[in-house]
């Protein structure tokens, strides 16, 4: 696609934002970029970009800054209430994400990872699959790198590894994927997509322009994702914790491949570092796509053996005494926190919290009941909460974080686990969850060093 001066206005100067301002001024565009943000990070963007030659505005969005403009690119992070994309329908102008228009220029071959939860793993599950076996693989999208960022080490030979939001694909439509994997669906973003529907709708179209010769992959456990398979027009592949008529399943200590009526034993679950069901599921679909990708089984073994867990995802910090430190923070959704939950085997006092994304809180209290002795529940979502539990009881409420995090080591004896797996979005105190998950193990540190010796 053309864009030599061609007017196109950004909205949103974050990391998606700024990449696609400065990869339009690189196609010769006439960029126009809008924030209604001052923070101090987008007005360096700003500041930037004006060198460039951009036009940038911060603190508002101005109707000239869209109406003079053919076309709108999006971050992810703009809500579709902001006057910028309302002022983009008033005008009829075109919304496309930052994935849209990488994808224009991407030359290499793209698997698309999306769903509620383990995504992210997945995603480099599958990046390190592709390395150990000698393919050339790049990784960005939701996770690392922007897209954008990542097309000058993208060639025809690439497999771009892409995680995928919601909010990316929602204004992505005639994107592609060779390969398009679909891990899971529960209640997420509410506060942005209103209705479960437009959630789903949302996630579908990773796969929705596919064509016959791709492959979409699906976990077949979540009644939700199977549904897919039949607005599919793509090779369905299948994989599930119980055995298939074809597809990869998990059976008695291995992850096997089913095909033609054969069962092949591809993977010793015994070797894994990640543990629990949910990482069960997200090896599985690893394993689909290195089965489509004819992988040797030794690499991807080697591959799996020796991955360990992600920063923020279930990271283990160490011990105060004999109470064990676990940082979640990526947990983000009431049914992430569960997985956690179910991952450890030690009592649990629970620290969660921070800004509501519309999602049903109740839906964990069954759970709460069997494995959690306390909670502590901060930030803005913390009384919504408590008042979705309404058989638990065993919780305290506190508005900082870094008074939670103390109170619930108070609450720990010898032999628990203190763990952050919120359930709620960073953005009431923190700008992202990594930073969250810093500072919780910033308080660790401190903690420790005022503790005892033992």
């Amino acid at each position: 696609m053309n864009f030599k001066n061609k007017k196109v206005t950004v909205v949103g100067l974050g990391r998606s934002g700024f990449a696609a301002a400065k990869f339009l001024v690189r196609q010769g565009a006439i960029v126009f970029a809008t924030d209604a943000s001052t923070r101090s990070d987008v007005l360096e963007n700003a500041c930037f970009l004006k060198s460039l030659g951009v036009q940038a505005e911060t603190g508002r969005h101005t109707a000239p800054f869209i109406k003079k403009s053919a076309l709108v690119v999006t971050s992810p992070g703009v809500p579709k209430t902001s006057p910028a994309l309302v002022l983009a329908k008033k005008y009829r102008r075109p919304v496309i994400s930052e994935i849209e228009l990488a994808s224009y220029f991407c030359k290499g071959r793209i698997i698309g990872i999306t769903g509620s939860n383990g995504k992210t793993t997945t995603s480099h599950l599958v990046h390190r699959v592709l390395k150990r076996a000698g393919r050339k693989s790049v990784l960005c999208g939701n996770v690392g790198r922007s897209f954008l960022d990542a097309l000058p080490d993208i060639d025809s030979k690439s497999w771009v590894v892409l995680e995928l939001s919601s909010f990316q694909l929602e204004d992505s439509p005639s994107f592609r994927p060779r390969i398009a994997v679909v891990l899971n669906i529960s209640p997420n973003h509410l506060d942005r997509h209103k209705t479960l529907e437009d959630y789903v709708s949302a996630k579908e179209r990773v796969f929705l322009n596919q064509k016959k010769t791709d492959a979409l992959i699906l976990n077949f456990d979540d009644p939700v994702v199977r549904k897919m398979a039949m607005k599919a027009c793509s090779r369905v592949i299948s994989f599930s914790k119980s055995r298939l008529q074809q597809g990869v399943f998990s059976d008695r200590g291995h992850v096997v491949v089913r095909q033609n009526g054969a069962d092949v034993r591809w993977l010793r679950v015994a070797g894994f570092q990640l543990k629990g069901s949910h990482n069960l599921e997200n090896i599985m679909a690893a394993t689909a796509v290195a089965c489509l990708l004819k992988l040797p089984k030794k690499s991807v073994q080697s591959a799996l053996d020796h991955f360990t867990t992600l920063e923020h995802r279930m990271e283990p910090l160490g011990k105060i005494g004999a109470v064990q430190f676990v940082n979640d923070s990526k947990s983000t959704t009431p049914d992430s926190t569960k997985a956690a939950i179910q991952a450890l085997r030690t009592p649990i006092v629970l620290i969660a919290g921070g800004r509501d994304k519309g999602v049903d809180f109740g839906r964990i209290e069954p759970l709460l009941l069997e494995q959690v002795k306390a909670a502590v529940l901060y930030g803005e979502a913390r009384r919504k909460i408590a008042s979705a539990w309404k058989s638990y009881r065993s919780y305290q409420l506190q508005e900082d974080f870094k008074q939670a995090v103390e109170r619930g080591f108070s609450l720990c004896s010898p032999g628990d686990t203190l763990l952050l797996s919120p359930m709620c979005a960073s953005y009431d105190q923190f700008h992202s969850f990594e930073e969250r998950g810093e500072t919780f193990k910033r308080i660790f540190e401190e903690l420790k060093c005022r503790a005892p010796a033992y």
